[in-house]
């Protein structure tokens, strides 16, 4: 006799077919997936869990097996009243299953010290990075490139080369955050007060989708960036192109039906009134704020936004009218209010803003994303 609803047993019967469907989606390629590294620090960490993985899958057959096994062997026949035997305990089973488990916990322990040791070297020969967390934003600064006196800094894109070590020196300006960049490499904090590091190897070219991995505030997970890894010859191009400052603005744009011109954009954007200069920096120009991200060649960038918008002028025109509904709490979208942009800017001057930020571009050929 069937004790089971006949819809039930049609939906346990599709349960083998959904978990074959998740399995399949879970083990695809994402920017998010670290089961397909392309970076030596990602790669020793897919490594760990491989061994892990397995014996997991062993401790859960036995512990499952036994379990399936109890339940079949000391069910209660048919017709039977009878009260079952009371097991009170067995000294030698306890006694392994005290061993085994530790034994295991033992292998992990020295797997991971390995590879965490592994992870922690820093050849002296690394490129420097330093990588500063911000609500909601990531700045890089190239010590070992060097402009006027100053580092080159960017952005939310953070260019590498391939096939050389890139020590990453990590710092917050304001809270914890922590700097991820799944298929290169693993977690690691961004502390006030503290400098962490990460040393890393891009094995391929491509361009890698990194995020914030620790709640920060309101935009935590509209705070993202991308690593871009090009050959040697194509980084030292970039390296040269940043330590020059973007030549005079010039030429139009049409944007969302209005013709921008760079040069007006470029008086705008230096107008004190219209408050661009306060918190932003272009290299070769009077711009000089460091609260918010340096904008010097910003028409080169993949995003906008930190991660939140794939840069096009047309993006770039809704991001100065909509940043408080694009991303709320950012420092921008305090300046930026729908009161203020009527009040202080025009839709010609907007258009104008964009042709100018648009025109600052480097000659770059950027790898496939992976």
């Amino acid at each position: 006799m069937n004790l089971l609803p006949r819809s039930l047993l049609r939906w346990l019967r599709l349960l083998p077919l959904i978990g074959l469907s998740i399995g399949l989606v879970a083990c695809g390629s994402s920017p998010g997936n670290t089961y397909d590294p392309y970076g030596d620090n990602a790669r020793r960490i897919y490594e760990l869990l491989i061994p892990i993985w397995w014996m997991a899958l062993g401790v859960f057959v036995v512990v499952e097996g036994l379990l399936i096994y109890a339940i079949w062997r000391f069910r209660r026949r048919p017709g039977s009243t009878a009260m079952p035997a009371q097991v009170h305990g067995n000294t030698q089973v306890e006694i392994l299953w005290t061993i085994a488990p530790a034994i295991i916990v033992l292998v992990i322990a020295v797997l991971t010290f390995r590879t965490q040791a592994a992870n922690a070297v820093m050849p002296e020969d690394a490129l420097r990075i330093k990588a500063i967390g911000h609500q909601w934003w990531f700045e890089f600064q190239y010590p070992d490139a060097v402009a006027d006196g100053k580092p080159i800094v960017t952005a939310s894109d953070m260019y590498i080369p391939v096939g050389r070590p890139v020590t990453v020196v990590l710092e917050s300006q304001d809270v914890i955050h922590n700097f991820w960049v799944p298929k290169l490499a693993g977690k690691t904090y961004m502390i006030p007060g503290k400098t962490n590091f990460l040393t890393f190897t891009a094995e391929q070219p491509g361009i890698y989708r990194a995020v914030c991995a620790e709640f920060c505030g309101e935009a935590h997970a509209l705070m993202r960036f991308r690593v871009i890894a090009v050959d040697e010859a194509e980084f030292n191009r970039w390296i040269e192109q940043k330590k020059t400052p973007p030549p005079a603005p010039a030429g139009t744009l049409v944007v969302n039906g209005l013709t921008g011109d760079a040069a007006r954009g470029q008086a705008i954007f230096l107008d004190a009134r219209k408050q661009c200069i306060a918190c932003h920096a272009v290299e070769g120009t009077n711009a000089r704020g460091l609260v918010g991200p340096n904008l010097t060649y910003y028409g080169s960038r993949q995003t906008i936004g930190a991660g939140i918008l794939p840069y096009s002028p047309e993006n770039l025109d809704r991001w100065l009218r909509e940043a408080p509904k694009l991303k709320p709490g950012n420092l921008m979208s305090r300046v930026l209010t729908p009161q203020w942009i009527r009040q202080n800017l025009s839709d010609q001057e907007i258009a104008d803003l964009v042709a100018y930020l648009d025109s600052m571009k480097v000659s770059v050929t950027l790898p496939p994303e992976r």
